[in-house]
């Protein structure tokens, strides 16, 4: 779908799959408040069944910390074959978290307003 005036998408990296990601479970927070549609992709290094789970918050954040998160969706994943899935918005801020197995994981968002 072609972008109309005014329209603005953004990709973005919630775990990059590099090794020194690897230790990482819980990724940084973006601010995703201005998107209208939002998906995310999750490609998997573990041929387990590996679970990422999206947290949102609607906190301040530029001013405080973000403490408060609520879990948006979990997504179970039993291959290595990677996945898109479209995001509800209506969230200030989202981040992700992974299980210890997939250390190489790659989550990447797309927001569009």
């Amino acid at each position: 779908m072609p972008l109309r005036f005014g329209q603005y998408q953004r990709r973005f990296s919630l775990f990059d799959g590099s090794s020194g990601n690897s230790s990482t479970f819980t990724s940084s927070a973006q601010f995703v408040g201005d998107y209208a549609f939002m998906t995310v992709s999750w490609a998997t290094d573990t041929t387990a069944a590996s679970r990422l789970t999206l947290q949102g918050t609607n906190e301040d954040g530029f001013r405080a910390s973000l403490n408060t998160w609520s879990n948006l969706t979990g997504i179970t994943q039993a291959s290595t074959v990677a996945g898109l899935y479209t995001i509800d918005t209506g969230f200030r801020w989202i981040r992700a978290q992974r299980g210890s197995e997939e250390s190489l994981a790659i989550v990447d968002m797309f927001g569009r307003t």
